[in-house]
């Protein structure tokens, strides 16, 4: 079997799950003490100066100590801190900062407030990251009946943290469960915005993956379509931020093996990346590699090797000869040729392909190991027997090594 470079798209989307910072801006000028650490902090946070930035945001929470457990600075004085931990990979600092501003909330007199949904939101999106997926469900179905109780049902907020939800349902393959939630949010927007809003293409995105996750195609297809109309509508036929939503159907067709409606979207974003990217852009040759495993997946090899040829001819020019997002191509190009019976044109390209992989990514890449066995495979079919066996031999050592690398630090045993 040759082993090509293309794998089939995974096909989701990613609800963000993030930590949210909330800023309290100060009335008074000049700014007191406590807004210039906290401004200064975050702005060092941003530009990945943990040290320093910790230091001020340090200074900023002494401060806040000083103004009583309900004033605001101190929630965010301890969420800003949380935010570092987990971006310098902190997560334990992260939970228990996080945990400190769930606690100061629930002493309020009057604990269900958007803050402490706020708070309890962070949490469970920290929970995430962590794989605690319990404890973040816990969390966000804590978060969405207070926010449903002090700001309603379609209060975008509200909205909000049910997307969280069904983010982590997701993530755990779970789509039975994530679908309700998604159908909820699709819901709400379309009652706020109306039913040809903007609003509502990311929820039809999202649901649409889902189906298409669940192989619900048919399903999938019908929102897929009702995007691509409401953004016609917004921005006419051929504008390029047409063309996400053009792929997804696309694939969603390929997916399904409805080829003969696959072929003339991808016909389309081509003439649409052509005319708004320019001919030679590098987004046309990942087009061009789509149009030709469109006809590859029907045995039509030789109607896909044009494709992938102008396709290299673009990343060559744009990266140059050596660049290793030719890796791809030119292997996809070379098993072309070997389907099409072209063994002579097959083998310098099958060559090219080992060479260019070894330069790029070091000779104990996995990829280096598919090289070797798919340039061995076509030297079988070449009689080339004693050359296809000192291949497989490396293919084999290599798997080996890859196998049996040692684990990393973080995966070692606790003795």
């Amino acid at each position: 079997m040759i082993h090509g470079t293309h794998t089939r798209s995974r096909l989701w989307f990613s609800l963000p799950l993030i930590l949210v910072c909330f800023h309290f801006i100060g009335c008074s000028e000049p700014k007191e003490p406590w807004d210039l650490h906290t401004e200064q902090g975050t702005g060092l946070m941003e530009q990945g100066k943990f040290p320093e930035a910790e230091k001020e945001l340090n200074s900023a929470l002494t401060l806040a100590e000083q103004f009583g457990d309900q004033d605001p600075r101190l929630i965010q004085s301890l969420t800003n801190l949380a935010i570092l931990a987990n971006a310098k990979g902190e997560p334990e600092q992260a939970e228990t900062l996080l945990q400190q501003t769930v606690a100061i909330h629930e002493k309020a007199p009057n604990p269900e407030t958007a803050e402490l949904a706020a708070s309890l939101s962070n949490l469970g999106a920290l929970y995430v990251t962590q794989k605690k997926f319990e404890q973040a469900q816990q969390h966000f179905e804590r978060a969405i009946a207070i926010r449903e109780q002090s700001q309603g049902s379609d209060d975008p907020e509200t909205i909000r943290e049910i997307e969280n939800l069904a983010g982590l349902f997701v993530q755990q393959s779970q789509y039975d469960k994530a679908e309700p939630h998604l159908k909820r949010v699709l819901a709400s927007k379309e009652k706020v915005n109306g039913a040809e809003s903007p609003a509502l293409v990311e929820p039809l995105n999202n649901l649409a993956l889902l189906y298409r996750a669940q192989e619900h195609y048919e399903q999938a297809e019908t929102l897929l379509l009702r995007v691509i109309n409401i953004k016609e509508k917004q921005l006419g036929s051929s504008n390029p931020h047409l063309l996400g939503s053009l792929n997804n159907l696309a694939l969603l067709y390929g997916s399904d093996k409805q080829f003969a409606k696959a072929t003339p979207l991808l016909e389309r974003m081509l003439t649409i990346t052509e005319e708004g990217f320019g001919k030679e852009h590098p987004r046309v040759a990942i087009i061009l590699n789509q149009l030709a495993e469109i006809h590859r997946l029907q045995g039509n090899a030789e109607q896909a090797i044009p494709f992938v040829q102008r396709a290299i001819l673009i990343i060559e020019k744009a990266e140059g000869p050596e660049h290793s997002a030719l890796t791809g191509p030119i292997n996809n190009l070379a098993v072309l040729y070997l389907k099409a019976g072209q063994l002579d044109k097959a083998d310098p390209l099958f060559q090219r392909t080992l060479t260019l992989t070894e330069q790029t990514m070091g000779k104990t890449h996995f990829r280096v190991e598919r090289a070797l066995r798919n340039y061995a495979q076509l030297l079988r079919k070449m009689d080339r027997t004693e050359e296809a066996l000192a291949l497989e031999s490396r293919a084999d050592d290599i798997l080996a090594k890859n196998t049996l690398r040692p684990p990393t630090k973080e995966g070692r045993s606790k003795k």
